[in-house]
């Protein structure tokens, strides 16, 4: 045989080689090729709430986001499709982007992803801990923050026909009283912390921001929270407010893809895109145990193939993650200028602090505390360690953010048979050095359980007493906890009867924090309890158990 006919041989048997590794690792059922796994692996994925469009069936219900404990759902189309094409499945669990950083610098067991809007904050978080790890995709979708104008209030502002509208006109108008909006809180959301890092960088000489430089634009950045009406700690919370009473607000901060959803709900809502840029959310995927590599390789190339982009962008009105698909129908794809985020923690955390302490409105908080009988001690207990948290005891993430802060007006009434006034101070000084507060809280540790309980004229005596002293610019709410049902006092319908003739103007939302067998109960008083607090513009949160109360009364502070 001549050495043309070897060739051909040794290079025909290397081809029938080739091909067969190419099928066992490939193709055949046992192969482990970049599309299936040979065996179903599970992601356990601390998710963004606003995900719950492309992860769970029917999105999560009011309801279960109230619980005040990370929530769970039914797997999605997307989420089936993606275990039957690849045998990975996600196993997502709804919780706030900070709380999530939270719970994975102190536990890198307990997630083996994140799915945020951005993950940048647990990034930094982890670098800070040294523990820097992670590995990130590319995009898998984005959205840009955006403002969205009732279109009247947008054409009186000039701000219509892609009319260029920077920063520092928004900024503006909302100082001069022209523009009052919704915005998330920065201190849970990340579409209410871009929202206060892009302003502070668009307001920045020499971008990204770092912390010297807050102070230097803290007087501009002022100027525009001079106008915010209101807050949430989700941007599904969000665009519901907006909703359920939009002449109320001109404006709302919100991702394109919210600000889109809501475009159908709501009339004539333009979205204004600042001219010298925003941020962006890219919601990228995010491996936290490194044992799942080859799981989160396999999801996040499936997730960004064509095919699957062109079908998130349907299903959630956000832009593909690759630049090369095209979004949705009714899905803008313009281009839009990013800035920046601050780079490193210290920044990010000296922006937060200064945005409660120096341009978010002032509160004042009415607590009415039950302490009737079924309160036993360890409720009590559990209650005063909620305040001490709220004085600055909690030093988490998260709970850092939520203390009580300087020039706050805080009132305590507690109730069973009757209301009574157990205090009312303004913070003087940081919480953990205000004696006045802590004496407050002392007063809240002593409580003991009995009697009935009478929660309807504890309502009564905190919207009686806000009325008689009523404040101009501050954020005024009512928070009452109870463990149990109405059964003494006066009526519901009493009670409604009064605040329609004399509290209603008052525009004071009540927060109802049901607690133990209350969080489960079908009793008609706690079902009319909960639709008057919807009534007032407030809702209920439910504390499965009193172990819960402290987050839960954290949670109230990104709605006040």
């Amino acid at each position: 045989m001549n050495r043309t006919g070897w060739t051909t041989v040794v290079a025909g048997g290397l081809g029938l080689v080739l091909l067969g590794w190419f099928l066992v690792a490939n193709v055949l059922p046992d192969g482990s090729g970049p599309g299936r796994l040979p065996d179903t692996v599970t992601l356990k994925v601390a998710a963004g709430s606003e995900l719950d469009d492309v992860l769970c069936a029917g999105g999560t219900s009011q309801a279960e986001e109230s619980t005040g404990t990370p929530v769970r759902c039914k797997p999605g189309a997307l989420v089936e499709r993606l275990r039957e094409e690849t045998n990975v499945l996600l196993e997502p669990e709804f919780i706030g982007t900070l709380e999530a950083a939270d719970a994975i610098v102190a536990d890198r067991d307990r997630y083996d992803a994140a799915w945020f809007a951005s993950d940048d904050y647990l990034r930094l978080a982890l670098a800070a801990k040294g523990t820097d790890e992670l590995t990130s995709s590319d995009p898998i979708m984005r959205s840009p923050v955006a403002l969205g104008v009732h279109h009247g209030v947008a054409a009186r502002l000039g701000w219509t026909d892609d009319a260029e509208v920077s920063w520092e006109e928004i900024a503006r108008r909302a100082a001069d009283g022209e523009l009052g909006f919704l915005m998330t809180s920065p201190a849970s959301s990340n579409s209410g912390l871009s929202t206060l890092a892009g302003v502070a960088t668009a307001f920045d000489a020499d971008p990204p921001l770092q912390s010297e430089d807050v102070g230097v634009v803290q007087d501009d950045v002022r100027q525009l929270f001079s106008g915010q009406l209101g807050r949430a700690a989700s941007s599904g919370w969000l665009s519901d407010k907006f909703r359920e009473n939009p002449t109320a607000y001109d404006a709302i901060f919100n991702y394109e893809s919210e600000l889109l959803a809501l475009s159908k709900q709501v009339e004539d809502l333009d979205i204004v895109y600042p001219s010298d840029g925003t941020t962006e959310a890219t919601y990228p995927l995010t491996l936290v145990d490194p044992e799942k590599q080859k799981a989160y390789e396999t999801a996040v190339a499936w997730l960004r193939t064509a095919e699957v982009q062109e079908e998130l962008s349907s299903i959630s009105g956000r832009r593909p993650g690759l630049t090369s698909v095209d979004p949705s129908a009714g899905v803008p794809n313009n281009e839009v200028k990013a800035l920046p985020l601050p780079d490193d923690l210290g920044t990010i955390d000296e922006l937060i602090f200064t945005y409660f302490d120096e341009f978010a409105p002032k509160t004042r908080t009415t607590y009415l505390l039950d302490t009737s009988a079924s309160m036993d001690e360890i409720k009590m207990n559990q209650l005063r360690r909620a305040f001490e948290g709220l004085a600055g005891d909690d030093t988490s993430i998260s709970g850092q953010f939520k203390r009580f802060r300087k020039g706050e007006r805080l009132a305590v009434y507690t109730y069973a048979d009757e209301a009574a006034p157990l205090g009312d101070v303004v913070v003087e000084d940081q919480p953990e050095r205000d004696p006045a507060l802590n004496d407050l809280i002392d007063r809240v540790g002593d409580l003991t359980g009995h009697g009935g309980t009478a929660y309807y004229d504890a309502i009564d005596a905190a919207y009686g007493a806000i009325k008689a002293s009523s404040e101009e610019g501050v954020t005024t709410s009512v928070v009452l906890m109870t463990d149990g049902e109405q059964n003494g006092g006066q009526s519901y319908a009493q009670l409604s009867k009064k605040y329609e003739s004399a509290y209603r103007d008052l525009g004071v939302p009540l927060y109802v924090v049901l607690v133990g067998d209350a969080a489960t109960s079908a009793d008609p008083s706690l079902e009319q309890l909960v639709s008057f607090a919807e009534h007032t513009g407030g809702r209920d949160v439910v504390a499965k158990d009193a172990a819960d109360l402290r987050k839960i009364f954290q949670e109230i502070r990104d709605y006040q």
